[in-house]
């Protein structure tokens, strides 16, 4: 006697898959974010930053297009093939990746990438795209609390960093911000320059420094083997925070101040006969630089002739004007490899401009190709290793930065 079958048929569970391929414009999304992530960059780049890139690229991309498509259907076989083909853009863009890292890092003599670079690049995306499609809910969650500790951490991480003096280079006479103002402090350092026989050298070079107030020793060793020793240097603090956090706030600072100083020394030199008036230079570099141009134009305006040559080191792009116009002779320097000069918000819609005549020095590299959009991030993201490298790389600017201003300039 045979078992009757059940009334409404065989019992059928239900298989469950651990991935629902997404709609695929998703992954095609995800597969343009990993592209625009792994384009190649100007400088070499750890694979914690890379896969930090890539992942937020991807994460955004990925997220963006859920929401587009939210209310959409698609087959799945489709919807597989697609995922697979992101999978093998995502993996083949990274090897490109990989490869321009290593002619970088042949170009400048570093070591170079290898396998756990390329994981590092991929793996954190891929895992965040899975984990957005399969539980976007609680991924976002997740997300969400990250940067709302994040946000909150920060600004109390700062400010319970207490700004220190800047490390003053030997043979410098600074002036700190002690609270009193730019006048009295202009006052105070010119005559201290003139107290200890500056009027009797041959050349007084005004460095405009960083937001922190630090200098480039390497610039001042260059200056004083370039005059023999025969030159003062002075530099007045306008700041006592990041460069970033100074152009972003009050980038004209460091303009002001380096007029203030400027407006002193002419006055000192003016008592003497113009054959013996030590010669005035100005000097900047990133944002020392546009004071440094600010201080050089407002000279040729007020005092035509009183300064005799400007040398602006790594300036920030479309920071200063193309033309140099009437003032004293400027010579802007830029190391190839360094992506202050070339970065700018223009970068988004046109490839970097320097002002005309730059002179670029340093260790010699391949130049990625310009995307738009694309060339923002990617010279963004190399603002957080250009200090790493060695002088002539990147943002680091070596001695020869002032003691080559002769060759430069025709004359010193």
């Amino acid at each position: 006697m045979t078992a009757a079958a059940p009334p409404f048929g065989p019992v059928r569970y239900p298989r469950r898959i651990p991935f629902s391929p997404p709609h695929p414009a998703v992954s095609i999304a995800a597969a343009l974010g990993a592209v625009t992530a792994l384009w190649p960059c100007g400088l070499p780049r750890s694979g914690i930053i890379s896969g930090a890139l890539t992942a937020l690229c991807v994460g955004i991309a990925t997220t963006a297009a859920l929401v587009v498509t939210r209310r959409r259907t698609a087959n799945p076989a489709p919807a597989v093939a697609v995922v697979a083909g992101a999978a093998g853009a995502l993996v083949s863009m990274a090897l490109i990746s990989l490869s321009w890292q290593n002619s970088l890092r042949t170009d400048l003599d570093a070591p170079h990438a290898g396998v756990s670079w390329l994981a590092a690049s991929i793996l954190p995306a891929a895992l965040l795209f899975t984990a957005i499609v399969s539980l976007p809910r609680t991924t976002a969650m997740i997300g969400a609390t990250v940067v709302a500790v994040a946000a909150g951490y920060l600004p109390a991480a700062q400010a319970d960093d207490a700004p220190s003096p800047p490390r003053t280079p030997a043979g410098v006479i600074y002036g700190l911000d002690d609270g009193a103002s730019l006048t009295s402090r202009s006052r105070d350092l010119a005559t201290r320059w003139v107290d200890a026989g500056g009027l009797d050298l041959r050349a007084v070079v005004i460095a405009v420094p960083t937001g922190s107030g630090w200098i480039d020793s390497t610039a001042v060793a260059g200056y004083q083997d370039r005059f023999a020793g025969d030159v003062a240097i002075l530099t007045i603090q306008y700041a006592q925070m990041p460069s970033w956090r100074a152009f972003v706030g009050d980038r004209s600072a460091a303009g002001r101040s380096a007029i203030a100083l400027l407006h002193e020394v002419i006055d000192h030199t003016m008592t003497r006969p113009p054959d013996r008036r030590p010669q005035i230079r100005l000097y900047g570099q990133s944002l020392g630089a546009i004071g440094a141009e600010e201080a050089r134009v407002w000279a040729g305006d007020h005092r035509p002739g009183a300064v005799a040559e400007t040398l602006l080191a790594g300036v920030p792009g479309d920071s200063v004007a193309d033309d140099p116009g009437s003032g004293a002779r400027r010579v802007v320097l830029a190391n190839a490899s360094d992506p202050i000069p070339r970065w700018s918000p223009s970068l988004i819609w046109r490839p970097a401009q320097q002002p005309r005549g730059t002179v670029v020095v340093g260790r010699t590299v391949r130049h990625p190709p310009w995307l738009p959009v694309v060339g923002f991030l990617q010279t963004s993201t190399d603002l957080l290793g250009s200090l790493d490298g060695a002088p002539g790389v990147g943002h680091r600017y070596g001695q020869k930065q002032s003691s080559s201003m002769s060759s430069t300039t025709g004359g010193g």
